[in-house]
């Protein structure tokens, strides 16, 4: 077998991955999300503490100002919404409104149904190791940007 590079396969399967998932969304639900936007929107939603623009910019690896475009947009759509900290006025929350809440259901939901559909003739033990491959990958890609920081 020849081997190929490693990101290109991951970027061809993700790209695959995210088509179907966009092609699902656009049947199934009437408010569209780029993947970034989701992507935000389920980091805010899971952000326990105050959510600061620099820290969710490191967690998505993107660059503030455009987290920022990105809360404009979810904002826009009334996905989020910015509360001044009463403790610090320069400061704003981000906070997911009701509807973007029923909009994280809608995606998350669909997003299981694909994975479900692409595992279909995999064993779960095929799975395990698969996710345990990744997560090595992943930790070791952190390691190699540590070193190179």
């Amino acid at each position: 077998m020849q081997e190929k590079p490693i990101g290109m396969v991951l970027g061809k399967t993700l790209s695959e991955i995210f088509k179907v998932i966009k092609k699902k969304v656009a049947k199934q639900t009437e408010t569209r999300l780029t993947i970034d936007q989701f992507g935000l929107l389920y980091v805010l939603n899971q952000q326990k503490q105050d959510v600061i623009q620099k820290g969710v910019a490191e967690t998505m690896g993107k660059d503030k100002s455009v987290i920022l475009r990105i809360i404009d947009s979810l904002e826009e759509k009334g996905l989020v919404r910015r509360v001044v900290d009463m403790n610090d006025r320069r400061k704003n929350q981000i906070l997911v409104t009701k509807k973007g809440l029923q909009i994280i259901d809608q995606y998350l939901e669909i997003e299981f149904q694909v994975k479900d559909e692409l595992l279909v003739g995999i064993s779960q033990s095929e799975v395990d190791t698969f996710y345990k491959v990744l997560a090595h990958i992943r930790t070791k890609a952190e390691q190699l940007i540590a070193q190179i920081n």
